[in-house]
C-alpha cells in the first residue's frame, strides 16, 4: 500500500502507526490500533471533507491532533509553556502550527510578529524546509490539521488559514503586508476588513493622501489579502513604521 504523507502523519513524527488500512480522517496509511468510531463525536460537522468515510480506523497523528495525545505540555514558538487543558489531553485546534518532519511548533496570535518574519523570510529564527505544513487558526474552534495540505516546495506553498487554503510565496506575503501597514498606522487593524468613509477621512488626515488605501480596497478580498490581515502589524508597530504625516 502506498503511504500518503498527510499533515497528521507529519504531526505524529516517529509515532505514526504504519499499516494496511487508511485513516478515516486524513487518508494516510495506518494499522488497526485506533477505531474511528471512538474518535467521531456527534458534534463533528466535517463529514463531507473526510478522506476515507468507509474506513474503520484512524492514524496516530489524527488521534493526536483531535486532542487525544499524551503530552502534558506544549512548548510554544517563543519557548513559553502551555499546560494540559483537560484530562483527555492537549487541544491542538486551539493553536496555529508549523509542522515539519522533525518539529511541530504551536503558536497563537500573540506570536504573529515571529510568524510574519518566518513566512516573509525576514526572521532567521527558522528556515522552512520541505516537507512542511502551515496552519493558521483564526477561531480556535475547528480541527484543521487533518485537512491541511503538505508543502513540497519552499518557494511557492500552501497555507491553511482557517477553512481556506492559500497558495503563495514569501515575497507576495511581504508585499501585501506592506500595503496594510500605513492603513493600520492611520486607522487600526479593523479598517483592513471594513473600509468606511471615516476610514478615508482618518487616512487622509494621517498621511495626506489616500493612495494606499484605495489600492487596498481594490484587493482586500483576495485570498492573500486575508492572509496579510492575519499577519499584519499591530497599531503600535505600524505607527513606528509610519509616523503621523
Amino acid at each position: 500500500m502506498s503511504r500518503i504523507l498527510t499533515a497528521s502523519k507529519l504531526f505524529s513524527q516517529s509515532l505514526h502507526n504504519h499499516g494496511e488500512n487508511r485513516c478515516y480522517f486524513c487518508g494516510t496509511d495506518c494499522d488497526n490500533t485506533y477505531l474511528s468510531e471512538l474518535y467521531i463525536k456527534d458534534t463533528f460537522t466535517n463529514r463531507d471533507i473526510i478522506a476515507r468515510p468507509s474506513s474503520k480506523y484512524v492514524c496516530r497523528g489524527c488521534v493526536m491532533t483531535l486532542g487525544f495525545g499524551e503530552d502534558d505540555e506544549l512548548v510554544m514558538i517563543d519557548g513559553s509553556i502551555k499546560k494540559r487543558e483537560n484530562q483527555r489531553g492537549l487541544s491542538p485546534h486551539l493553536y496555529s502550527w508549523i509542522i515539519t518532519k522533525d518539529k511541530r511548533i504551536p503558536f497563537t496570535k500573540a506570536h504573529i510578529s515571529i510568524i510574519r518574519g518566518i513566512l516573509t523570510n525576514t526572521n532567521p529564527i527558522m528556515q522552512l524546509t520541505t516537507p512542511f505544513v502551515i496552519v493558521l487558526s483564526d477561531s480556535g474552534q475547528k480541527h484543521l490539521i487533518f485537512r491541511a495540505p503538505v508543502s513540497k516546495s519552499d518557494e511557492v506553498y500552501p497555507i491553511m488559514l482557517e477553512d481556506e487554503i492559500i497558495i503563495t510565496e514569501p515575497i507576495s506575503i511581504k508585499e501585501r503586508i506592506d500595503i496594510t501597514t500605513p492603513i493600520v498606522a492611520a486607522t487600526g487593524k479593523p479598517a483592513l476588513k471594513d473600509i468606511t468613509l471615516q476610514t478615508y477621512i482618518s487616512y487622509r488626515k494621517y498621511h495626506g493622501n489616500t493612495y494606499k488605501l484605495e489600492e487596498w480596497e481594490s484587493i482586500k478580498n483576495d485570498p492573500i489579502s486575508k492572509l496579510a490581515v492575519w499577519l499584519s502589524l499591530n497599531k503600535e508597530e505600524a505607527t513606528n513604521e509610519y509616523p503621523v504625516h
